[in-house]
Order: structure tokens, then C-alpha cells, then sequence
């Protein structure tokens, strides 16, 4: 929960540093510039991860616009208390929805294979195929008149099926087994259209 809070703070306290007046902003992205490239300034640090996508907008009228997102995910390894030493390689693909100017909403979805090796009560290692589901909503904020930009989202998270699903605890006392549970999720994505 701590990790959680830290995020969002890190995400609500960068918004103002990086917001412009109402003419300067146009979502970030130059006219002419339906596609970009973004990585997530946050995940390395936090949960220890590497996000990078492709965006491609499909349609615009106005404010509103529809983008498709494609990308890699790879979660490093680390050791769970109640699980064991755990990492995901997965790919992404996924929608966002804009608004009006930056706001939007996303979702998306990421398949790949998730490891976990030497299981905490088992002391097994876990090969599975995992579908995990995800919605955020932010603002992108404009660094400019260069094509870069700013995107700031909280969301939600939940893995909707695991082909070989290990025990999960619910403490370091591996007393009560819980599964897997929905958990959130912050993000603050650099990208850049060209």
C-alpha cells in the first residue's frame, strides 16, 4: 500500500510542473503526427519493470480521439514474500480514449509467460501463460512544441487467467491462501509523436 501511495503522489505532484495554458496544449501531439513511441518513467523503479509502446491514432474529430497501443512489457525478477522469485515477459496491445484536450481513458490487455521459481511452500517452479486485463485514466501533458509528452494514469489491474496458477498467501505465514486479487496500478509514460 505504501508503494502505491508513493506512486500516486509521485504522478499528482508532477502534473502541475509539466501543465500548460489552454493554447498550448493540444494533447501532446503535433499536427500530422498520428504515431508515437512512449516508455514508462516509473516502472523501473516501481514495481520493477520495463513498459514500451507503439501508439497509432486511428480516428480524431476534435478533442475526441481514439488511439491503439501495442508494446512489450517485461516485469524483472524479484522475490514475493508469499509467492517466490517472480518475473513476466508479456505483450500488449490496448485502446485509449481521449476527451477532451489530454483526458483520457485506457484500457488494454497483456499475454506472455509468467515464471515463478522456487514457490515459498512448495519450493516448485511455475511456467504459465497469463492473461492479465488493466484501465487507467490520466491527462497528457505537452513538453512543448517538439512532438514529447507527458502521461500521468492511475488504473486498475486484475489477472483474469493463468494456464499453470501457483499458491498465493495472503501473509509472510503462509497460513491463508488467497489467489490472485485486483491491484492498482500507477504509471507516468514519456513519450513522442512522429
Amino acid at each position: 500500500m505504501k508503494r502505491i501511495i508513493i506512486g500516486a503522489w509521485i504522478i499528482w505532484s508532477a502534473v502541475p510542473v509539466f501543465a500548460q495554458s489552454e493554447s498550448q496544449q493540444s494533447q501532446g501531439e503535433r499536427p500530422g503526427h498520428r504515431s508515437g513511441i512512449e516508455t514508462d518513467l516509473l516502472w523501473p523503479v516501481f514495481p520493477g519493470a520495463f513498459r514500451a509502446h507503439f501508439t497509432r491514432t486511428l480516428w480524431q474529430k476534435g478533442h475526441w480521439r481514439g488511439d491503439a497501443i501495442a508494446g512489450l512489457n517485461v516485469d524483472f525478477p524479484v522475490n514475493r514474500d508469499t509467492e517466490g522469485r517472480f518475473a513476466d515477459y508479456s505483450i500488449a496491445t490496448g485502446y485509449r480514449q481521449y476527451f477532451w484536450r489530454g483526458l483520457h481513458v485506457e484500457f488494454s490487455q497483456t499475454t506472455g509467460l509468467g515464471v515463478l521459481e522456487k514457490h515459498v511452500a512448495t519450493g516448485r517452479d511455475y511456467r504459465s501463460f497469463d492473461w492479465l486485463v488493466s484501465a487507467y485514466t490520466g491527462y497528457r501533458f505537452s513538453l512543448g512544441k517538439g512532438g514529447f509528452y507527458l502521461l500521468p494514469q492511475l488504473g486498475l489491474a486484475a489477472v483474469l487467467y493463468k494456464s499453470n496458477p501457483w499458491p498465493i498467501f495472503e501473509d509472510k505465514t503462509l497460513s491463508k491462501q488467497v489467489g490472485e486479487r485486483p491491484f492498482p496500478l500507477a504509471s507516468v509514460r514519456f513519450g513522442y509523436n512522429f
